[in-house]
């Protein structure tokens, strides 16, 4: 996610995290099978790197703005279909 920033994902949380992060994080800590736990949900990258890799997540966000943004950014990705 170095060089253009202009050229990454619209941010809309401060602390915002890519979800190819997550991704890479679930792959070499995680195990199949596993719940995983966010108590500090912000952006739900996490979420989506959860639903990609067929993870099962409870996360946890007290902000309602950042709540409602995350869920209609997981809402988004999980409308669209996948060709695999």
């Amino acid at each position: 996610m170095q060089g253009n920033k202009k050229l990454n994902e619209k941010r809309i949380h401060p602390t915002q995290k890519p979800i190819a992060l997550y991704g890479w994080l679930l792959n070499q800590y995680a195990k199949e099978g596993w719940k995983i736990l966010d108590t500090h949900l912000g952006s739900g990258s996490i979420a989506i790197a959860c639903d990609e890799l067929g993870y099962s997540l409870t996360g946890i966000e007290i902000d309602p703005v950042y709540f409602t943004m995350a869920r209609e950014r997981i809402q988004k990705h999980q409308s669209v279909s996948k060709l695999f």
